[in-house]
């Protein structure tokens, strides 16, 4: 007999480790097989065949996790000591679920193996017809008004009307790629059995339904959910808008027998990258980065929209600044700069001549101080080039996101030197250059955010190969803006390494 280990990787905070080797543990003992288990790897001592079962079977019954996923299988060598004790079996076999849920099987709507408790108006729901019956009621409540359900993660109103702040819960993952433009890779994360919610921004058609042009996306997170969806779906039902603030007592309460998964939202890039929208406690911004960074040489770039921006390096245990950030913010200010020479002067000329009444505007605007921080200047920008009328930094990843296809005008980012810092005025002839050419809001706001993206990739590469730094630490809740988050994936160098945080994108006093 061999020593098989079956490696996992832990990832987050959500402790699935301990569920999962309890699980395999279970069903080793179930077989006669002895096993071990350490942190992050299951030993198993089995015969070819059968251990190729066992893995057979773990694909069938272990549902799939982002935080404890599967790495590999190899032939371990170690001295183990080995268990041969039975384990409980944790209540997450995904064959179970889908038994409750298939009207061909014996166990469709059979309550008692899965939930503990299971109520419709205060009446106890023990048989598959009393199941079914309440079910039709709850859809019937729905659409006159809210559904107030008690779930694993507390209590959650349901409704069929948009509302402001609420999440939108999808009744299957075809549902969501219907109404939303995540990529198939993307959305899969929402079946995963931490069931997250994930930013998505929806198709242009339910942006005018919804009111919103991204929305907080998730699946049943639990059995009584996937319970009511799988009703909801026969009466053309595909999602729900959920609230964490219901106006009633629930109506629909249960205690599911599998253990719950903590609310966690997440940003996923086109790669499958998620980053968690988090924030940890730090007294300022060096706080927040020593708790995660490496201690190894590295690169570190910080962007948050309030905060001042960091372009920094560290070597020999210190950091040393990278990127001088201090431009001038206000319009005017910004518009003086423009008109730094004859070109600029002329093309200023020609700018107020088409947009008489915008640059009045901008003439009149309250002062706002210089600052160090990078998304300032875009806000400043966006004023000049008429896309908002106040300082908001967080306008040019709005309008970007709306924006439908992959490729916008290259805006010029350039450096200066001594010390090295952006030059702001290459920006702002380019920017307005576009816009005076009648480019639209959405095109060059991508166009910027990818040319931003592309200059920071090259910044990155050229720090890199100057001050051999082998990998790159990247943080703040900027890079959390999906649009941002792909073109920077896209652009930034692949022979250094990116490095997020694990427990916190970003940090509150």
């Amino acid at each position: 007999m061999n020593t098989f280990a079956f490696k996992f990787k832990s990832a987050g905070t959500q402790g699935l480790a301990p569920l999962f080797m309890d699980f395999m543990a279970h069903h080793a003992y179930a077989q006669g097989l002895p096993y071990a288990t350490s942190k992050e790897v299951f030993y198993l001592k089995a015969p070819l065949k059968k251990a190729e079962n066992f893995a057979t079977e773990l694909s069938q019954r272990l549902p799939l996790a982002f935080s404890f996923s599967f790495t590999g299988i190899e032939v371990a060598k170690e001295a183990l000591k080995w268990q041969e004790q039975e384990v409980v079996c944790p209540p997450i076999d995904i064959s179970h679920a889908k038994a409750f849920l298939d009207p061909t099987h014996k166990d469709f709507l059979a309550p008692k193996a899965h939930f503990q408790s299971l109520s419709y108006n205060h009446q106890e729901l023990d048989t598959a017809a009393k199941v079914q019956e309440a079910m039709q009621e709850a859809l019937q409540t729905l659409q006159s008004g809210a559904l107030v359900v008690q779930t694993s993660r507390g209590v959650i109103s349901l409704s069929s009307t948009p509302s402001k702040e609420a999440s939108v819960l999808f009744m299957d993952l075809a549902s969501v790629l219907s109404v939303t433009r995540l990529e198939p890779k993307s959305a899969q994360v929402l079946c995963t059995y931490e069931k997250p919610a994930i930013r998505a921004t929806l198709k242009e058609v339910f942006a005018k339904e919804f009111g919103c042009l991204e929305i907080s996306a998730l699946l049943p997170y639990d059995l009584g959910l996937a319970l009511l969806a799988h009703f909801a779906l026969q009466k053309g039902i595909s999602y729900l808008f959920l609230s964490k603030t219901p106006q009633s007592p629930p109506i629909f309460t249960y205690e599911c027998r599998a253990p719950s998964t903590t609310w966690q939202l997440y940003s996923v890039a086109q790669s499958g990258l998620m980053l968690p929208h988090t924030l940890i406690y730090a007294k300022d911004t060096p706080d927040f980065i020593q708790k995660e960074a490496p201690k190894e040489p590295h690169l570190l770039i910080y962007l948050n929209f309030t905060r001042p921006s960091c372009f920094w390096v560290y070597q020999e245990g210190g950091y040393k600044q990278l990127l001088s950030i201090e431009q001038e913010t206000h319009p005017v200010a910004l518009l003086t700069q423009l008109q730094s020479n004859a070109k600029g002067r002329k093309l200023y000329a020609n700018y107020k001549e088409a947009f008489p009444d915008l640059c009045q505007s901008l003439e009149q605007t309250p002062a706002t101080p210089p600052s160090q921080n990078l998304l300032d200047f875009l806000a400043g920008l966006l004023q000049v080039l008429g896309f908002s009328q106040e300082p908001n930094p967080r306008a040019i990843f709005e309008l970007a996101t709306s924006f439908l296809r992959n490729k916008g005008p290259r805006v010029d980012f350039k450096l200066t030197k001594e010390p090295l810092s952006l030059n702001t005025a290459s920006t702002l002839k380019s920017a307005v250059s576009y816009t005076l050419g009648g480019t639209d809001a959405p095109t060059m706001c991508f166009g910027i955010l990818d040319s931003l993206a592309e200059f920071l990739g090259n910044l990155i590469y050229d720090a890199h190969t100057k001050f051999s730094c082998p990998q790159m630490y990247l943080c703040g809740e900027v890079f959390l803006q999906k649009v941002f988050l792909d073109l920077c994936l896209q652009y930034f160098p692949k022979e250094c390494p990116l490095i997020f945080p694990d427990y916190g994108m970003d940090y509150t006093c």
